[in-house]
């Protein structure tokens, strides 16, 4: 995989929060911190969107998940 570099500014408030996570010992480095930010933001934004396709065809969340879970067997 070729990384890709991303710079960013956070309040410091972030950053704090992000050096106590690093210290702790959860992750590694900001890069760690910042690439689990993101794919758990991706992956809220897919479910989201799902949802709402799901709520314009006229599906109840329960139905989606009940038919996701048929595919999963």
């Amino acid at each position: 995989m070729d990384d890709k570099l991303i710079q960013a500014r956070v309040p410091e408030k972030l950053y704090k929060e992000v050096e106590k996570r690093i210290q702790s010992g959860m992750y590694e480095n900001k890069s760690e911190v910042v690439r689990e930010a993101l794919r758990k933001m991706f992956a809220e934004q897919g479910r989201e969107a799902l949802r709402e396709m799901a709520k314009k065809a006229g599906i109840s969340e329960k139905e989606m998940l009940d038919e996701l879970e048929k595919l999963r067997r």
